[in-house]
């Protein structure tokens, strides 16, 4: 597969790197950035969809065992995908929220994250990852918004997210409810 060269400077200027609270790193404005605005673009890797399964498949194998699988993998068409793992792309180091500050715009098969709101100098450029339904507990979210679900999964579907966990708090609640009352049977003499 192709790669585009590394741009001749890696962080713009109205960026800067530091530590997040929501995931190791992540990206801060410098200065206020305006609505609209593009902020970043995603540089990597031109991969195939199935060059795109093999390298999910991979990163999940390394998250099984314990070690660091983060996706850097950013759908571009049906065909494509850009895998943004390569060092000159510090768009990468962008963390996901359930309440994004910024949105991903593709544009004649680049990838630009544009700001969606106004951006307060100091706050944490993010955007949502909008990650497939298919997979979504391979996938935690540590964005702490209002709104966050708990998995990093696309807007619109984080209502079945919703809806499944419901469920499954339900039945948790009905098994310690049964478990109580047979413990209390248990103890009567």
């Amino acid at each position: 597969m192709s790669r585009i060269p590394p741009p001749t400077h890696l962080l713009p200027p109205h960026l800067r790197l530091g530590r997040s609270e929501v995931h190791g790193y992540g990206l801060f404005a410098r200065s206020f950035i305006p609505r609209g605005e593009a902020v970043i673009e995603y540089f990597g890797e031109r991969i195939s969809k199935a060059e795109t399964r093999r390298r999910e498949a991979r990163q999940l194998a390394l998250r099984a065992a314990g070690k660091e699988g983060c996706f850097y993998i950013f759908t571009v068409n049906e065909r494509f995908d850009i895998d943004g793992d390569v060092p000159w792309n510090p768009a990468r180091r962008m963390n996901h929220s359930c309440s994004p500050n910024c949105e991903s715009h593709i544009l004649r098969g680049r990838v630009w994250i544009v700001a969606r709101q106004d951006i307060a100098a100091g706050a944490e450029v993010t955007y949502d990852y909008g990650f497939p339904y298919k997979g979504w507990r391979d996938h935690p979210c540590r964005c702490g918004a209002a709104d966050c679900v708990g998995y990093i999964v696309g807007a619109s579907q984080r209502w079945r997210v919703r809806r499944i966990l419901k469920k499954e708090e339900a039945l948790f609640r009905r098994a310690q409810r049964e478990s109580r009352v047979r413990a209390k049977k248990k103890s009567r003499p």
